[in-house]
Parts: C-alpha cells; sequence; structure tokens
C-alpha cells in the first residue's frame, strides 16, 4: 500500500498550484461558434455560462445549449439573459412562461418541460441542480482550494479542529466549517445556523477564495451526504473518522455518495479497524491511506500513558516515530489524532512537525473538555448524543479517575428511543460509581416517563438518582463529590447550531464555578466561626423554589 501512497504526498502550496493548472474559472465563448449561436438578446457573450457544459448528461430542449449570466428563482426578480427556476406544484407555470418571455429570460430550469419556445434544462432535482449551478456561476470555488471532507459516525468535529490546527501550523490559511464554529480564513464566528451544505456551501467556499484561503475543512452530515447536498464540491481528501455507516434502509450510504465526490487524483483517510469501509472505498476505486491506534498502518498511533488529564502517545509513519502529548485524553481521541497525522502525511510534513502543530490544541468544547479545580472533584463535559460517545466518554473518565470515584451525570433527549435509554442505563450501571439521570429544561414534563426506559436496562435501579432539573443534577454531584473524583456530565446540550452549542455548555461551566465558589464561601464563612464544615451537605438554596 506504502507505494500508492507516496505519490500522493504533496505540499499545500504544490497541490494548489497543480488545481489552479488544470482549472478554468470560465470557459472563452468566443472560440465558439455552436455557443455564440445559442447566445440570447441582452446577454454578454463575456458572463455567459454553458448549462450544457454544467450538465453534459442533461436533456435541453428548444435549443443545442441554453448561455445565460445569472439565476432568478422568482418571476419578481427576473433580468434579462437570467435563468428562471420552475418548481412543479410551487409555481403557475403559465406565470413563469409569461415572465421568461416578457423580460427577456435566457432559458428555464424545471423538472419538466413547459409549453415555451425558450430553451429548457430538464434536471431530476431542481434545487439540487441550482446548487451546480450556483458553484459554476462562482467559478467552482472548490477547485481553487484543498478541501477535505471530515464524515463518520464520530469524532468529526474534533478531527476537523485538529486537521485545521496541523495545517494552519504549516503556515496554510485555512477555512473550516464544524459544529461548534466556522473561520472563513480571518475571522472565527458561531453561528446560529446548522452546518451549511448545498448552496450555503458553496457559498461559503466562495468566500473562503476570496479571503486567500489555501485549504478548506469541512464537516460533512450523513444525511446530507445522501441526499447530494456535497455534489457540487469535489474533495481532494475525505477521512472518515469513526465508524462509516454502510447499512440504509433505501439506496446508497453517505459514504458511497461521498466516495463519488473525492477527486480522481483524492485520497481517502480510513480506519485500519473498519474493514467494510476499507472494501468499501476499494471497490469505488479510491486510493486509501490508514491509520489504527491498534494495528500496523500507514500511520499509526500508541497510547502510552493516561494520567493527570494528560495522554502520551506515539505516532508512527513509515520508519519515524514521534512522542505526542495532549490533553485529549482517550482511545475515541487517539484515533483522531492518527487520522489527523495521516492528513498531515499526505501534505508531506514531517511525523515531529505533525506532533508540534497537533500538541498546540489543548481542548475542545464538549468534548471531554475538562474544568479542573485542585481543591474540588474534576468536571469532565461531554455533548455524547449517542451511547457509542457516551460509552467512550465513560471509559476515558473511569481510566482518568485515578483513586477518586466516578460521577456520572446524564441528561437523556426527548428523541431518544426506549433501547437508546435502556443502553444509557447499562452504561452508567456498569462504568459509573453513582449515577444520576436529568434531562434538557424542555423536558420536565416528560421526564419521569422517560426516566423509566433508563431504569429498563439497569438491574439495581435503587442505586440511580433521578433529577428533572439538570442544575440541581449537577450541583447534587459536585456537593456529594470528594477532591478526588471526577464528574462527567453527559449531554443536556442542544446541538442545533453552534451558537446555541457553546452558550448551553458556557451555562454548565458557570455552574460548576458558581458551586465552586460557594463552597469556598462557606468554608471561609466556617473558619471565620470556628466550625467544621462538610463538603457532603448540599448548600440549602439549592433547595428554595
Amino acid at each position: 500500500m506504502r507505494h500508492a501512497i507516496t505519490a500522493s504526498k504533496l505540499s499545500a502550496s504544490t497541490f494548489l498550484s497543480s488545481k489552479n493548472e488544470g482549472s478554468s474559472s470560465a470557459p472563452s465563448l468566443q472560440s465558439d461558434a455552436k455557443w455564440l449561436q445559442c447566445k440570447p438578446p441582452h446577454l454578454d457573450v463575456q458572463d455567459a455560462v454553458s448549462m450544457k457544459q454544467i450538465f453534459p448528461g442533461n436533456e435541453i430542449v428548444c435549443g443545442d445549449d441554453l448561455l445565460f449570466s445569472g439565476v432568478a428563482e422568482g418571476i419578481d426578480s427576473v433580468q434579462p439573459g437570467n435563468l428562471i427556476v420552475y418548481r412543479i406544484g410551487q409555481n403557475d407555470p403559465m406565470k413563469v412562461i409569461a415572465a421568461a418571455m416578457a423580460r427577456g429570460a435566457a432559458g428555464i430550469l424545471s423538472e419538466q418541460m413547459l409549453p415555451c419556445p425558450l430553451p429548457q434544462c430538464i434536471v431530476p432535482d431542481v434545487d439540487s441542480a441550482l446548487t451546480t449551478v450556483h458553484a459554476a456561476l462562482l467559478g467552482r470555488p472548490d477547485e481553487k482550494l484543498l478541501t477535505i471532507g471530515v464524515a463518520g459516525s464520530a469524532g468529526k468535529t474534533t478531527t476537523s479542529l485538529m486537521i485545521s490546527s496541523l495545517l494552519r501550523g504549516a503556515s496554510t490559511r485555512t477555512a473550516f466549517q464544524t459544529d461548534l464554529g466556522d473561520c472563513d480564513g480571518v475571522v472565527q464566528s458561531t453561528p446560529e445556523t446548522a452546518v451549511p451544505s448545498g448552496r450555503e456551501l458553496v457559498q461559503w467556499l466562495a468566500e473562503a477564495v476570496d479571503g486567500e484561503c489555501q485549504a478548506a475543512v469541512m464537516e460533512i452530515n450523513d444525511n446530507d451526504a445522501r441526499q447530494g447536498k456535497y455534489d457540487s464540491v469535489q474533495f481532494d481528501i475525505l477521512v472518515i473518522t469513526g465508524k462509516a455507516s454502510l447499512s440504509s434502509d433505501f439506496g446508497p450510504s453517505g459514504l458511497q455518495c461521498m466516495l463519488e465526490n473525492v477527486t480522481s487524483g483524492g485520497v481517502v483517510v480510513a480506519s485500519n479497524d473498519d474493514e467494510k469501509a476499507l472494501q468499501t472505498i476499494r471497490d469505488a476505486g479510491c486510493r486509501v491511506l490508514t491509520y489504527s491506534v491498534e494495528k500496523r498502518s500507514d500511520v499509526s498511533a500508541r497510547v502510552v500513558e493516561q494520567s493527570g488529564g494528560m495522554m502520551t502517545m506515539m505516532v508512527t509513519e513509515s520508519d519515524t516515530t514521534a512522542l505526542l502529548e495532549t490533553p485529549l485524553c482517550g482511545a475515541a481521541n487517539a484515533a483522531n489524532l492518527a487520522a489527523a497525522a495521516a492528513v498531515g502525511v499526505l501534505m508531506n510534513q514531517s511525523v515531529h512537525q505533525i506532533v508540534q502543530s497537533l500538541s498546540g490544541l489543548r481542548s475542545v468544547p464538549g468534548r471531554g473538555q475538562r474544568l479542573v479545580d485542585f481543591n474540588h472533584a474534576n468536571v469532565v463535559l461531554d455533548v455524547a448524543g449517542t451511547p457509542a460517545r457516551a460509552a467512550a466518554a465513560m471509559k476515558t473518565a473511569r481510566h482518568m479517575k485515578a483513586n477518586g470515584q466516578l460521577w456520572c451525570v446524564l441528561a437523556i433527549d426527548e428523541n431518544d428511543s426506549a433501547d437508546t435509554l435502556a443502553t444509557y442505563g447499562q452504561l452508567m450501571e456498569r462504568y459509573s460509581n453513582k449515577a444520576v439521570v436529568t434531562c434538557h429544561r424542555s423536558m420536565k414534563s416528560s421526564f419521569l416517563a422517560a426516566s423509566h426506559g433508563v431504569l429498563d436496562g439497569v438491574e439495581h435501579c435503587a442505586a440511580m438518582r433521578l433529577v428533572a432539573d439538570p442544575r440541581r443534577a449537577v450541583e447534587w454531584a459536585l456537593g456529594e463529590a470528594g477532591p478526588n473524583d471526577t464528574v462527567l456530565v453527559l449531554g443536556g446540550v442542544k446541538t442545533t447550531n453552534a451558537h446555541q452549542q457553546r452558550t448551553e455548555l458556557k451555562r454548565v461551566a458557570e455552574w460548576v464555578q458558581t458551586h465552586r465558589d460557594s463552597c469556598e464561601q462557606q468554608d471561609a464563612s466556617s473558619k471565620d466561626t470556628g466550625q467544621q464544615s462538610n463538603p457532603n451537605i448540599l448548600p440549602m438554596h439549592l433547595f428554595k423554589k
């Protein structure tokens, strides 16, 4: 496998120069007489885009080609030379035809042919086609960047941030899109919208090009991949984290869809432990670079020690090994680091340079985020979201707790199925010493019924504490835990968008700090009055309405 990968190693500047040499922003229409014959009135040839080039396999009726300079999605915004969009069931076809004829539209984009003499491009899905058209109008920004997609069942956000840190360490201006926020290469933000796909993603890539970025790292949503929302972006590197989802009720899986979007010279970075995913990648004819924390791979990682909130691991590529120290602990993060290191290998970085860049990422909010205070129990925040992620967080926290106990505060979600809730109960009983079940503030009314689902997976139900209010649950665990204990707070954070996620994580951190400050004030007051304080007594203000 090594000989197949060596040829794909290249620096960011080399990769980008090779892409730019083979790409052109807009075709030259002056040298093509056939295109000139298709030119509609009021359309400047220099600004025209050919629909035949965008969709070479689609049918164009009432003409050999459809040349246009812009897109009008509504009849009120049609300008001369525009492509007007007709959506079945949403627009009146007669009004669309009248507006197109009266305002000098270049043609119509639709899923069915209309009785109109203007050129029409017939596509299977209008929204998907519009994304491709938008990318063409913007000059295919994905062809001007090193595009890296990160997909998989777990670890996408963390791995995306690791790869961004790695590229920036090599002085490569990098844009990224993750659940925790985005960056256009200059300004970082926490938007109040979900991670973009489709036209929004293409627009973001264009803005990254305007910001003179050399690379873009994008977190991939599996459902969006299956719906074709990444079809207008070609990926130079596709990274698979966790386990690739291959089972599907209907149609291809997200991985199979994404493999179709890998460039001819692109590489897929995948775990050597996921045999099914590797077979799928090889069947698609893609080059693959493997990583693992258990098996010998192109890039291997082995955990040497975990203690004191730090993990030491060895990263090996070919005959070179370097030591990496990071506060991102656990087997899951070790695999994420190995995946990011594999990207560095593809970028022709040395292992020592890779290790230095990855060690600079000290914390990821809500992904094993540690709130350390030497006088109080350590607190670990993890958004979890699935039993597999919760299990990984519990295993890591249990391994790192040293001589103390592990307190697990799990916030269940209203969308969790009965089987999922029972699995959470099994995991908490197995890995934690003390377990507390709570919920998000929005589902207090249905908490009691949902908590019974957790107890269905528990053998000793009396050992579980049920506290509907999430703040009281966290503060109760903190009040009962000793200074050497670890309190793991799982879930309870809505991950709809980056702003909401960071706001709710900040709120939980404030609960922890407020409780610690209250305990210190009580200790100071007890010393002043000569009384002994009991750290296991819960402050009375927690019981006030």
